[in-house]
């Protein structure tokens, strides 16, 4: 068949666009990457069509290339496409040159016994170095486009290819030539923002930028220094993920002791300092766009992770936070999070100065709410009756079941460090005079737990934990806390699920399961079961009641296809424990193979099979399609790859030169194959199906049966 039009391309990358896992799921899904790579050669296409297909292979190449022999197969392919190209000029060089990077790195098949990394590694070594590689790269100009496209691939992949190829790899030499060429090509102002961020992240991706010294070690310092990167600073004019990028080089150039410039106006530091500050200041705007808050917080993590462990710089961001918060106190979801992720040298301090400032001044009866919110998650520790006495100011001002509710979560969060006795005089007066029943009651049952319970018991109570001390007290359980009892946990998987044999005992459909439990007992199991796409109608649960370790248990499970296709199948299991926990968990999944799907014919009286098999095969055209193939057979012979592959289809024998095998696919298809004649390595097949969509997947099926 030769190559599809652009029409018929456009309509087939539309359709795999749309949903790739359930187009590449389906009958063309297979010769997707094969068609791809053949028509990139056809002189038929133009090149804006092949531009689109090359860039459907960068954007989806772990779904084209899943595996290190396709990737390894699609690599050489495009590599060759690249040498054949004519001097002209032309887009599709540097296209060809990133497909195959991309290939080999998502494939997993980047190394030395790698023939297409072999290839590639050279020819990107020799572009990036500005070599000339002959005419078929180009004319000059063309090639100083592909020498930035080889820093840009080498940029990214220099760590993978020392991983695969060793450090002797790169000189020192090569690293810096390539450190200089991304530098620049990444200044250009005309460069649009996806490739910005691309060599960006090229530069932040070199190993000599990410020195890893052993700890207490002093590491090696940086190949980018502030001279080479002065263009690259970052800019509160710059877009959002520029900026972030752009900052994270200002962080590498910060932590990078040697390259400080002390007592200079313009060192990496003081440049930090202040584009921190300028951040603060517009995320402090009363009704300021909420990115620029977003923005703000994005910059202090990134910072908080590169330098938390530099004194001046940490006191600098915790106390331009505080600032922060003081200014706009709608802030405290933000500082929550930042709190979440931030290390522990610079969460505590952080913490304590934020308590300062909630407690130190209520504000407004509006920013209440606010400092309740904060409050609830700096309040552990000390200072309890600053807090205690914050409390006692803000209950007058809560009237309504949400300030209530945030009130009594800060005294929640005093009740798990221990609390004091001003707390229990506070919930006894939150007991009698909350305007809300709900609130009363919680500020009673807070006050009950306070006092019949000790501070590790309180702590279990109030919090989910799987420790099981052994406390005395009989209002809580001995094993667990209030919370964890009641939560359905996420946990590695404690069973095992395979697909056993198929029984073609006829409809309906199902896929026969093997269930056991790894280590120990699991009760109530229930298996949930979700289809990739819309190939098959949703699937019903399995229920286990009981499953123990050695004592795997068979279950079918009833399959409903739209089409004949195979699948695969996303398992999640949820179940309880012995300690009577409700957990879930997902496994891993399973595949619905095509000879899953097969189904016999109903058992016909004897001597009407000829008749009945030649009736089907007449019917199936001329709406279907026939097709002739060839299957190896191997040392196994004809008589024994049926017998054990076909034998139940089977519907007329004569052993050992003919077999005639019908299948049922369902919902309404039907398979039938002529297996005439064995020659020593093969059989010929003819095979007709009114379906003509199963007909690569019935050739792939019938070409692999000897390797099975």
């Amino acid at each position: 068949m030769g190559p599809l039009s652009r029409e018929a391309w456009a309509q087939r990358l539309g359709a795999f666009r749309a949903s790739p896992s359930a187009f590449l799921a389906g009958a063309e899904g297979e010769d997707l990457g094969r068609d791809l790579l053949s028509d990139l050669r056809s002189e038929k296409l133009s090149e804006q069509t092949k531009v689109s297909l090359l860039t459907l292979s960068l954007e989806y190449s772990d779904k084209l290339w899943p595996d290190a022999p396709a990737a390894e197969a699609a690599a050489t392919s495009l590599l060759d496409t690249l040498v054949l190209l004519t001097s002209k000029p032309s887009a599709l060089r540097r296209l060809l040159l990133l497909a195959a990077t991309t290939a080999l790195v998502s494939g997993g098949a980047l190394g030395p016994t790698s023939g297409a990394s072999c290839r590639l590694l050279p020819l990107l070594l020799g572009l990036a170095s500005g070599r000339d590689m002959g005419r078929s790269f180009g004319t000059t100009s063309e090639q100083r486009h592909l020498q930035a496209t080889a820093c840009e691939c080498l940029g990214e992949l220099e760590r993978s290819l020392k991983a695969a190829f060793g450090e002797a790899l790169f000189t020192a030499q090569d690293e810096v030539l390539l450190l200089r060429r991304l530098t620049l090509v990444a200044q250009h102002p005309a460069l649009p923002t996806p490739t910005h961020l691309l060599y960006l992240h090229c530069l932040l991706s070199f190993p000599e930028n990410c020195p890893l010294g052993p700890e207490g070690e002093e590491a090696a310092p940086l190949l980018l220094g502030p001279q080479l990167c002065r263009g690259l600073m970052p800019s509160l004019l710059h877009d959002p993920m520029v900026l972030l990028a752009r900052l994270h080089l200002l962080c590498l150039l910060c932590a990078d002791a040697e390259q400080e410039e002390r007592g200079q106006v313009q060192s990496p530091q003081r440049y930090l300092q202040e584009l921190l500050a300028g951040l603060q200041q517009r995320a402090a705007l009363d009704d300021g766009p909420q990115a620029l808050a977003t923005l703000c917080f994005q910059a202090s993590y990134l910072i908080a992770s590169c330098l938390a462990g530099q004194p001046t710089v940490r006191t600098s961001l915790i106390h331009g936070l505080a600032r922060l918060y003081r200014a706009r106190p709608s802030l405290a979801p933000h500082f929550g999070d930042l709190l979440d992720q931030v290390s522990p040298e610079l969460r505590e301090p952080l913490r304590v100065v934020l308590h300062q400032e909630v407690v130190a001044r209520p504000g407004k009866k509006q920013s209440l709410r606010w400092h309740l919110r904060m409050l609830a998650k700096v309040a552990e520790g000390g200072a309890q009756s600053a807090t205690l006495s914050f409390l006692q100011a803000a209950a007058i001002h809560c009237a309504d079941w949400g300030p209530q509710q945030a009130l009594l979560r800060v005294c929640r969060a005093l009740l798990r460090t221990g609390g004091g006795d001003g707390l229990a005089d506070l919930l006894q007066v939150l007991a009698r005079q909350l305007e809300d029943a709900d609130g009363r009651d919680h500020a009673r049952l807070y006050y009950i737990l306070f006092s019949h319970l000790s501070s590790p018991k309180l702590g279990m109570a109030l919090g989910p934990s799987l420790a099981a001390p052994a406390l005395a007290s009989s209002l809580v359980a001995e094993n667990q806390g209030f919370a964890s009892t009641l939560m359905v946990q996420e946990t590695p998987a404690p069973i095992q699920l395979s697909v056993g044999p198929q029984k073609a005992k006829g409809p309906p459909l199902v896929l026969h399961l093997q269930v056991g439990a790894l280590e120990v007992p699991v009760y109530s199991l229930e298996l949930r079961f979700r289809v990739e796409g819309q190939l098959y109608e949703p699937l019903e649960a399995v229920h286990i009641p009981c499953l123990c370790p050695g004592r795997p248990t068979h279950r079918c499970l009833p399959l409903k296809p739209r089409c004949p296709v195979p699948t695969r199948l996303h398992v999640q299991a949820l179940y309880t424990t012995s300690a009577g926990l409700t957990c879930h968990a997902h496994l891993p999944p399973l595949s619905v193979n095509f000879d899953d799907l097969f189904l016999p014919f109903p058992q016909l009286p004897k001597g009407s099979e000829q008749r009945f098999f030649d009736d089907l095969w007449n019917s199936c055209l001329p709406k279907g399609v026939e097709s002739r193939l060839w299957c190896p057979l191997g040392p196994q012979g004809l008589d024994a790859l049926v017998s054990r592959h076909l034998e139940s289809f089977v519907m007329v024998a004569r052993p050992p030169t003919t077999y005639l095998i019908a299948v049922r696919l369902p919902p309404d298809s039907m398979l039938l194959l002529r297996l005439e004649t064995a020659q020593v390595d093969g059989v010929p097949v003819a095979l007709r199906t009114d379906n003509w969509t199963v007909l690569p997947l019935a050739g792939d099926y019938l070409r692999g049966l000897a390797a099975r």
